[in-house]
């Protein structure tokens, strides 16, 4: 898969970053050449343009590409300029950073060739809010009428137990366990490290292996983050009934 991402802010930069991570080829541009040097060492090629001339943008195989994404986040003028030069040079997917509710109604006007609109920093917001709201929610995903994808430290009660024992309460509140994400063995020499508490007990994604689709033999563990998804008043409810302490793990 091919993509090009155009603004290397924050988002664009990250956007990067994890596509590259999952093996696709990137063409990176930003007008700062700070923000290029800052993807460098990870994209296939990152260059340094001048939004303001769309002139050498046809010196680059933007028809070959996946999707081009527009992540601008500062320049209004650029980013419509931009998204207009895309699809005249034959862009298949155009994914547009929204800066403004008139930015997306005139953007829209450009369609179809505009897949998607993203306002990251509304993803931030609802995803602080799920993790603000329901118990143990390290992290959220609101997926509109209802219904969120929520990643959770391993619930109490759920601890030592596994999926098929834990199945009925599951269908109960329609709750789909989607993955669990596991941290990986520290290497000899850190457990001292993990037992003297100097590590975030849940560490990052980098540190953890994704089980894939679960089985029912899966038992979860301590430090375990499930990836749920349902109704998020069924959910909010299904945590706190889950959250007691397996009161089968005492006796």
């Amino acid at each position: 898969m091919k993509y090009c991402v155009i603004g290397l802010g924050v988002f664009g930069r990250h956007l990067c970053y994890h596509l590259s991570l999952m093996g696709a080829e990137v063409l990176a541009i930003d007008c700062k050449e700070e923000n290029v040097a800052a993807v460098k060492d990870f994209v296939d090629a990152a260059i340094e343009i001048d939004y303001t001339d769309p002139t050498p943008f046809a010196h680059y195989p933007i028809a070959d590409m996946d999707a081009v994404f527009i992540a601008i986040g500062d320049n209004f003028e650029a980013s419509m300029m931009l998204t207009m030069r895309m699809q005249e040079l034959g862009a298949q997917k155009i994914v547009a950073r929204v800066l403004s509710g008139m930015h997306e109604r005139l953007l829209k006007m450009l369609r179809p060739r505009i897949h998607r609109f993203v306002v990251p920093e509304e993803f931030a917001a609802r995803g602080l809010a799920h993790s603000m709201m329901m118990r143990g929610v390290v992290d959220g995903y609101d997926l509109g009428d209802g219904h969120v994808v929520i990643e959770v430290a391993a619930p109490r009660g759920l601890v030592g137990k596994t999926l098929r024992d834990a199945s009925e309460k599951f269908r109960e509140y329609s709750i789909l366990l989607v993955t669990v994400k596991r941290l990986n063995a520290l290497p000899f020499g850190k457990e001292i490290e993990k037992v003297l508490g100097t590590r975030d007990e849940l560490r990052d994604d980098q540190e953890r292996t994704t089980l894939g689709v679960p089985k029912l033999d899966v038992e979860f563990q301590k430090r375990d983050v499930l990836v749920l998804f349902g109704a998020e008043k069924k959910l909010r409810k299904f945590l706190d009934d889950v959250s007691v302490e397996n009161p089968e793990k005492d006796q």
